[in-house]
Formats: C-alpha cells, sequence, structure tokens
C-alpha cells in the first residue's frame, strides 16, 4: 500500500513536471505588432489557428499582432498572386494567439486550416469566388458573387451572409455551411460524413447526401436529390 502511494506521488510529480516546462516554454506574452508591404495578390492561404480578419480597400495593408516571439517565427509572403503566413518552426505547438489583418482590393479566394479563425466582409460585385476551409476552421463571409465555390472538411463552419448567382459545395467530416442569409439562384450540395447545410435557393437545388448528413433550405427551388445513410433534404 506504501509502495501504491509512493509510486502515485511519483507520477503526479512528474506530471506537474512536464506541464511546467510546456508553460515555461512558451514564455512570458510580449505584445508586438508587425506591417508587411506586400502587395499585387487576391488569394490567401493561412493556416496555424490564427485570427483572421479580411476587409476590401482600395489599397494593400497588411498587419500582424501578438507575441514577440511568435512574431519573430512568422513567415509572411506572396507566391503566385496568393499572400500566405505560416510560423517557420513547426514544432513548437504553445503558442499565443496570433491576428492578422488584412486589407486588399479585390478577392478571388481564400485558404483557411488548422483551427482559424476569420472574418470576411466588404467585397462586392466579384466574378467567382473559391473558399477552402479545414482542420477545424470557422469562417464568417460577407459578400456578393456571382459564383461560390465552398469546400469544407475536417468539422469546419463556415457562415455566408450576402448573396450569389451559383453555389457550389463539397462538406465532408461534420462540416457545416450557414447560408440562410446568402440568397443564390441555384446551388449543388455534396455532404458526406454527417455534415450539415442551410441554403436559401431560389430557382434549382441539387444535393447529393450521404453518412447522415443533412439539407435544410428556404424558397421553393425545384429539387434533385440523391441521399443514402439516413441522409435528409428538407424545407425550413
Amino acid at each position: 500500500m506504501k509502495f501504491t502511494s509512493i509510486l502515485s506521488a511519483f507520477f503526479v510529480l512528474a506530471l506537474v513536471s512536464l506541464t511546467s516546462c510546456d508553460f515555461e516554454r512558451i514564455g512570458p506574452y510580449e505584445e508586438d505588432d508587425r506591417s508587411y508591404g506586400l502587395t499585387n495578390f487576391d488569394r490567401l492561404d493561412m493556416g496555424s489557428a490564427f485570427n483572421i480578419t479580411v476587409r476590401a480597400g482600395s489599397t494593400y495593408s497588411i498587419e500582424a499582432r501578438g507575441n514577440r516571439r511568435d512574431l519573430d517565427d512568422l513567415d509572411m509572403y506572396t507566391s503566385n498572386g496568393t499572400l500566405r503566413a505560416k510560423y517557420r518552426n513547426n514544432s513548437r505547438n504553445r503558442r499565443y494567439d496570433m491576428n492578422i489583418t488584412i486589407t486588399m482590393p479585390t478577392l478571388r479566394g481564400v485558404d483557411f486550416s488548422g483551427a482559424s479563425r476569420s472574418d470576411v466582409s466588404g467585397f462586392q460585385g466579384l466574378r467567382e469566388l473559391d473558399i477552402k476551409l479545414s482542420g477545424a476552421s470557422r469562417a464568417t463571409v460577407d459578400l456578393d458573387a456571382d459564383r461560390t465555390n465552398i469546400d469544407l472538411s475536417g468539422a469546419s463552419d463556415l457562415d455566408l451572409e450576402g448573396a450569389s448567382g451559383l453555389l457550389i459545395g463539397d462538406l465532408s467530416g461534420a462540416s457545416k455551411i450557414e447560408a440562410f442569409d446568402y440568397p443564390v439562384d441555384e446551388a449543388e450540395l455534396d455532404l458526406s460524413g454527417a455534415s450539415t447545410a442551410r441554403v436559401k435557393v431560389a430557382k434549382r437545388l441539387n444535393v447529393t447526401a450521404s453518412g447522415a448528413s443533412s439539407v435544410r433550405y428556404r424558397g421553393t427551388p425545384v429539387i434533385k436529390s440523391n441521399t443514402s445513410g439516413s441522409s435528409t433534404v428538407r424545407q425550413d
């Protein structure tokens, strides 16, 4: 009994020691900010649990605010018209919040991953927009586009506001799109893995759904659906 108590105490001390090391590794918070003079991009590719704010504006502006050590490790660059942000040192798992604010004249696509949180708004009259979320990312997007292409995976959530002529959506892995405030003329949705879509459609709605996925729609569109595995398509 005494030996068991000693052994239990040893494991508790070891756990506390490891936990303390984790907190020491992240270090004290030293707030700082950086500006980046990058231009000529219309797409964004970012991950690593960033908090991202994107606004429409006549000029380019990029600012990052967070812990000084994290800012020193942040790599912000452009490649083929895409602004990319990532950490150089992938071995550090514990970091403080990193807030990135971007202003840009137009937007063609975003690719946010790694449990990122994003807010995109202010863009009007876009011809086509690609939105890709993965790794439990969450985004709120408020804009107008002729065509909107959605790719959600890994329990990601998208809240859409504005309007579009055509919505193409591919959702998997318990992802969710909330688009009752994003009226479209036509929508084509492919859902799997217990994903959920709420859409407002005027003319045509095509749905392929599997794995206990759910589609709720508003409006009176012509419906074409192919469901399996307890999936449903219902009017709200």
